[in-house]
């Protein structure tokens, strides 16, 4: 029988289309554990307890809060190109993503100015006596963190008689990556590279990430200067760690049969730890952390775990934890001991991440079905 070209059409889309969604998975618990990670290396740091196990297995080249947030960043990847090959409409899924990432930030950075700076302000002895007269202000803390996160990090002297002093939310500086990340999926995803040229976006992210390789092992002499600068800041990399997830997104049948591997997953994490000792793990991680870190979403005690836990904590986790520590150091809680002050501000954390998903960031993803909003309906649909 003679295929008409509508027929042909449908079958070359759906040979690269997403296969519905799995939510039984362990993402949920993998985040909160990754969220976790950071505020025990932050531990070590506000409460000035030197170096953790990672960083001397490492020889100081690599903590546990940065394989973290590595994590975290391919996770999100993965996660977010396959949103897009769900749904590949432009100002939609801009709207998602915003949803997803500003709400929350915006309350945190209202209830850090507000809150617990006043806390502050109240116990510290010869503090200013004008709350609305600091400089910088608590108001230009909100405004100028709206969009740029860390544009404005202390209020007035505080947080103040802490190791970090006047650094209110050291985590955030990841949220403008982040959010770069999101609008690279959306460009490369608009001109098709996640989709009907998914083959030609692949070897364009493998070829970044070979050319981290020769970058890593070349003279810099030999290279342009240009070259060398595409890999040159944290977070450049934790880029290339979001591109490599979002290369084992576009191939998600390939990706369900290597995960039926556990011996891949294996030798990857074997890898991936050799390579934090070795001090290679800069250009390596990109390839090895993402076959380990899927397969461990699909496996193991811990899946379903966000839908019996009842909400996906790990966002609120991560940006109350830093503000939580510092109050915590400011009442010199760590005098009593790493595991305590780590403790606290686990506890504490947790309490203020429940209250964020129930109260902010739940409510907001109920919108992701609404008409976006006019800045984003002008985008192709």
């Amino acid at each position: 029988m003679k295929t008409s070209p509508e027929t042909s059409r449908l079958s070359r889309s759906s040979s690269v289309a997403a296969p519905e969604p799995d939510r039984h998975n362990a993402i949920g618990a993998l985040r909160l554990i990754l969220a976790s990670l950071v505020i025990y290396t932050h531990a070590h740091i506000l409460g000035g307890f030197g170096l953790e196990w990672l960083s001397d297995w490492s020889r100081g080249t690599i903590d546990a809060g940065t394989v973290a947030v590595q994590c975290f960043f391919a996770l999100s990847g993965w996660l977010v190109a396959t949103s897009w090959r769900r749904q590949p409409k432009l100002g939609r899924f801009l709207w998602h993503r915003f949803l997803r990432l500003a709400p929350a930030l915006w309350v945190c950075l209202v209830v850090t100015a507000f809150i617990f700076t006043p806390l502050l302000w109240f116990t510290t002895p010869g503090a200013p006596t004008h709350f609305f007269s600091f400089e910088p202000s608590a108001v230009g803390y909100v405004w100028h963190n709206l969009v740029l996160p860390r544009s404005q990090i202390d209020i007035g002297p505080f947080p103040v008689g802490v190791l970090w002093a006047m650094d209110w939310n050291g985590s955030l500086w990841t949220l403008f990556y982040e959010g770069a990340c999101y609008l690279m999926i959306a460009g490369l995803g608009f001109v098709g590279l996640l989709t009907r040229w998914r083959g030609l976006g692949t070897t364009l992210i493998v070829a970044l990430l070979g050319l981290h390789l020769v970058v890593a092992t070349v003279h810099p002499s030999w290279l342009p200067v240009s070259t060398a600068r595409l890999y040159d800041t944290p977070g450049k990399l934790l880029t290339l760690h979001f591109l490599a997830g979002a290369a084992w997104a576009v191939w998600p049948h390939a990706t369900a049969a290597a995960l039926r591997r556990p011996w891949l997953a294996f030798a990857a994490a074997l890898a991936l730890v050799a390579s934090w000792h070795a001090m290679i793990h800069p250009w390596l991680s990109p390839f090895v952390l993402v076959p380990a870190l899927l397969w461990l979403t699909r496996h193991g005690p811990l899946v379903d775990f966000e839908e019996k836990a009842g909400g996906d904590y790990s966002y609120g986790l991560y940006i109350y934890g830093y503000p939580v520590q510092q109050i915590l150091a400011h009442f010199r809680v760590q005098n009593l001991g790493f595991a305590l002050y780590l403790a606290a501000g686990l506890i504490l954390t947790l309490a203020l991440a429940v209250l964020s998903w129930h109260l902010v960031e739940k409510r907001a993803l109920t919108l992701k079905s609404l008409p976006w909003p006019p800045c984003f309906a002008l985008l192709p649909a």
